[in-house]
């Protein structure tokens, strides 16, 4: 009869951590013949409990609590088979099994501080029932403020020497936990140290947020730095070749007068101004930056069928740094052209106003648009490869709080608008 006792404690055991273990790695990719090893690993867990369940039989005299303990981490032993199931570091799965140990004893204590209240608390089937009924009501919020945000942000993703504290922290306090239940037999200990364990799951959730969100910001803000040493990279090659396309346009003129001194055909001559044309900067702002930006972006919607509209007043940009006028604005236009490129002819276009606005200059970037209106700064990128994407509306909102300006993006009418709001200098504002 202890033997089914033992079944009855320690397969749910299984199934609860199993659930929880699944719950937060759901998110992550799966491996070929992912249902079929899932249901596997279901049924091997369950019959696992077989042989741990018998191993009540091993006499401990003086163990028997560190015995107890033992055999709860065996029983759970199936769940690092889950590495069959996701494409997961064995570190991050540590991490995740941890977490959903943490969970399920949460629920089996505050169910034995419930249930040591009651004149029933050395009935073993009610005991079970109160802590079932604790982990159901447990599961619910737990999903909902922390497993769902969690897999949100990559809290299982944690750099291995986090996880190992982790893990060392959370085994040194059950062995205090053990040893001390072991020695302070009376109920008042067992309430108190069971709400000092309530306490240290609570401060253990807490800490594994912050350090992933910590980790998290860390990892994007090198992405954007990257990007960002990138984009310097790109607009000094851009420079360059503008400064070389414009002598070469330079050349072409010199060419084209000695053509049609010499009557060349109308044809030839047609097809050399043209050349001339899309050489020459077809701006003149002010701000050479601005004027190589501008000239760029003309000359790629033009090669895409893009209509480019600019409107532009006396304000001068030349406070800002070159590279982060680029980033600023050609990751507008990329995102722009990217969207464009699947829409009808007639629709495609995008505009570029620059204007002082008091003592702001206001720099907006607008294109023909059809989606939802409900968007917002940190909205996620639609490129397939996003864990390489998504950065460009985060490194222009970072280049114009740089500034002590204003970032915003709006969908309205039809058209998406991406707005900078940037203060101007003293000197500019006279």
């Amino acid at each position: 009869m202890i033997f089914f006792y033992e079944l009855a404690v320690y397969i749910p055991y299984f199934l609860e951590c199993f659930l929880l273990a699944y719950l937060m790695l759901h998110g992550y990719e799966k491996k070929a013949h992912y249902r079929r090893n899932l249901i596997l690993l279901l049924i091997f867990g369950v019959l696992w409990q077989l042989p741990v369940s018998a191993l009540i039989f091993i006499d401990t005299p003086g163990f028997e609590v560190l015995f107890g303990v033992v055999k709860f981490l065996l029983s759970l032993a199936p769940l690092y088979f889950f590495v069959a199931l996701y494409r997961t570091r064995v570190l991050s799965l540590s991490y995740i099994l941890i977490l959903a140990i943490l969970f399920q004893r949460w629920s089996s204590v505050f169910a034995g501080i419930v249930a040591g209240f009651t004149p029933l608390e050395e009935e073993f089937f009610f005991v079970r029932a109160i802590s079932w009924l604790s982990y159901v009501l447990m599961v619910i919020p737990v999903w909902y403020f922390y497993i769902r945000r969690a897999t949100e942000d990559s809290v299982g993703e944690q750099d291995g020497i986090t996880i190992l504290l982790f893990v060392l922290l959370f085994s040194l306090f059950e062995i205090v936990q053990v040893i001390a239940r072991e020695a302070l037999k009376s109920r008042v200990w067992e309430l108190v140290l069971s709400i000092s364990e309530l306490v240290f799951f609570i401060f253990m959730l807490y800490q594994s947020v912050r350090v992933a969100r910590r980790n998290r910001e860390r990892a994007e803000t090198m992405v954007s730095d990257a990007l960002l040493k990138k984009e310097r990279q790109q607009f000094e090659q851009l420079k360059q070749n503008m400064e070389s396309m414009k002598a070469q346009a330079h050349d072409i003129k010199y060419i084209l007068r000695a053509v049609k001194e010499g009557g060349a055909d109308a044809a030839l001559s047609a097809k050399l101004a043209g050349m001339a044309t899309v050489y020459e900067a077809s701006f003149n702002t002010g701000d050479a930056a601005l004027d190589v930006i501008l000239s760029d972006a003309e000359k790629n919607f033009r090669a895409k069928g893009i209509r480019f509209e600019c409107l532009t007043e006396s304000c001068s940009l030349a406070f800002m740094e070159n590279y982060d006028l680029y980033s600023l604005l050609g990751n507008a236009f990329d995102n722009a052209a990217e969207y464009l490129s699947g829409v009808d002819g007639q629709k495609r276009y995008v505009s570029f106003t620059l204007k002082r606005r008091g003592g702001f200059a206001l720099l907006e970037i607008c294109n023909y648009y059809e989606g939802r209106e409900d968007v917002c700064v940190g909205m996620k990128t639609s490129k397939p490869d996003g864990a390489m994407h998504g950065y460009g509306v985060k490194n222009m909102n970072r280049v114009t709080e740089k500034y002590g300006g204003e970032f915003s993006v709006r969908a309205e009418g039809g058209a998406f608008y991406v707005t900078a709001l940037i203060p101007l200098p003293r000197e500019n504002t006279k």
